[in-house]
């Protein structure tokens, strides 16, 4: 929807029109996932993106905070429980991003598979003109068939 034409209220209502099916098909699909074992619901899908950025505000908090330099700053200096902390964050900001990845990939393939089929459709309707009769001058005439074929 972020490439539509806005420039007069023709081609906004137009853009709109085009992008229906794909809105329908997000909102039956948001509806699915609300009722799905594992709900993976873009709200769950967002405090996880939350978590994530918050582990990693701590991590640089904690580096911020307890880093010092020793010997005119020729050296870095953070204190082992520190350096431990940003071990362990790193760890599960790492693991909470990849989570995220995957479950947003499992949210959104049904989408995008919906959305590149109708994709193919239509540019197979454009290619193909459905609807039209083509002139096949391959084919045989009645008169050219033996005798089996017409039975």
């Amino acid at each position: 929807m972020e490439n539509v034409d806005r420039d007069t209220q023709a081609t906004k209502v137009t853009g709109l029109m085009e992008f229906v099916p794909d809105l329908m098909d997000e909102m039956h699909h948001n509806e699915e996932l609300t009722r799905a074992t594992i709900e993976i619901t873009p709200a769950r899908l967002m405090a996880l993106k939350d978590f994530s950025s918050m582990v990693g505000l701590t991590i640089n908090l904690i580096y911020l905070c307890f880093a010092t330099q020793e010997y005119h700053y020729k050296d870095m200096y953070i204190p082992d429980w520190a350096s431990d902390s940003i071990g362990y964050l790193g760890y599960v900001q790492g693991a909470s991003s990849g989570l995220l990845i995957i479950l947003y990939t499992i949210n959104k393939k049904n989408l995008v598979t919906k959305m590149k089929w109708r994709e193919f459709v239509d540019s197979n309707k454009e290619e193909n003109r459905v609807g039209e009769l083509v002139e096949n001058t391959d084919r045989l005439r009645v008169e050219e068939m033996p005798i089996e074929m017409t039975h």
